[in-house]
C-alpha cells in the first residue's frame, strides 16, 4: 500500500508548499520514489519543481472533475530524480463550483486514488500540498488521505486557527475512518525566539498525543531554491535547513507504514 501524506493547514503562509516539496525530495534522495499532487491552485509546487504552468494540456483540475482522467495520466517528472508531480493550473480554482453539484463530491479524489491506481504508478509515498483553506477540495484531500502533517508557523494566529482544523477533521474521519494525524510541523522556527518556545510549550500542552516533529529553521534559502525550481536539499545541502527536512523525512519513514 502506497501512504498518501497531506500537508495541511488551512492558514496561508505556514509553509505547506515548502515542506512538501523538501520532504518529498529529501525521501527521493533516500531512494523512495515518491510523488506530489499540488491542489493548490496558486500552483506555487508545481512551477517550484520546474513544471510551466502555461503550457500544461492537463492538471489535477482534470483529476478532479473529470470521470475519464486517472491519476497515470497526470504524472509529470520534475526536476528532482525520483521525484514526480500531478502538477496543479489556476483552474483549479473552478473545481470548488464544479465539484458543488457532483455525486459524493467529496470523494472525487479518493476515488482516482486507489490501491491499484497507486502501484500501477511504481511508488512509494505520494505526498499532497493543500490550499489555504477550508473547501471542497480540502475535504477531498482529507477524504483521500492516510496521514496528515501540520505545518505551523511560530504565532499566535497558528494556534488559533487549530480548532476549527481538528473540527472538520473530526466529521472527515467519519467519512475517513483511517485517517491519522502524524503531528506538527513547527516552520520558520527562528532558534532564539521566545516566541517560539511559547509556541511550542501550548502545542505540547494542548495536544499531548499529538508529535511535534523536527522545527524547520527560518531561512531565506527556500524561496531562493524555489526561484531556482529546486530543493533546498539540491541549493543548500549541507544547510541547517536542508539537514531538518531530512529529520522530518525520517521520521516519515518510522511513522508512515
Amino acid at each position: 500500500m502506497v501512504p498518501v501524506i497531506a500537508f495541511f493547514n488551512q492558514k496561508g503562509g505556514t509553509a505547506k508548499t515548502t515542506s512538501t516539496l523538501n520532504v518529498g525530495a529529501a525521501l527521493a534522495e533516500r531512494g523512495h520514489k515518491t510523488l506530489a499532487i499540488d491542489l493548490d491552485p496558486q500552483a506555487s509546487l508545481t512551477m517550484a519543481l520546474g513544471v510551466d504552468v502555461l503550457t500544461l494540456e492537463r492538471s489535477s483540475y482534470d483529476l478532479l472533475v473529470d470521470d475519464e482522467i486517472e491519476i497515470s495520466d497526470v504524472v509529470m517528472k520534475t526536476t528532482i530524480d525520483c521525484f514526480t508531480v500531478v502538477p496543479s493550473h489556476p483552474d483549479l480554482a473552478a473545481a470548488e463550483l464544479q465539484l458543488l453539484n457532483a455525486l459524493e463530491r467529496e470523494r472525487a479524489l479518493a476515488r482516482k486514488l486507489t490501491p491499484e491506481a497507486l502501484a500501477a504508478l511504481d511508488i512509494e509515498y505520494l505526498l499532497i500540498d493543500s490550499p489555504p483553506s477550508l473547501n471542497v477540495v480540502s475535504i477531498n484531500i482529507l477524504v483521500a488521505a492516510d496521514y496528515l502533517i501540520i505545518p505551523i508557523e511560530p504565532h499566535p494566529l497558528s494556534l488559533m486557527v487549530l480548532p476549527k482544523l481538528f473540527e472538520m477533521v473530526g466529521r472527515v474521519q467519519r467519512l475517513n475512518p483511517g485517517l491519522k494525524i502524524v503531528g506538527f510541523l513547527p516552520t520558520k522556527v527562528h532558534g532564539t525566539s521566545r516566541l517560539a518556545a511559547d509556541m511550542l510549550d501550548d502545542l505540547h500542552a494542548g495536544f499531548p498525543d499529538l508529535a511535534i516533529l523536527p522545527g524547520i529553521p527560518l531561512s531565506v534559502r527556500c524561496a531562493e531554491a524555489v526561484a531556482a525550481y529546486t530543493s533546498i536539499l539540491a541549493y543548500s545541502p549541507k544547510s541547517p535547513i536542508a539537514e531538518a527536512y531530512r529529520q522530518v523525512a525520517r521520521e516519515v519513514e518510522k511513522e508512515v507504514r
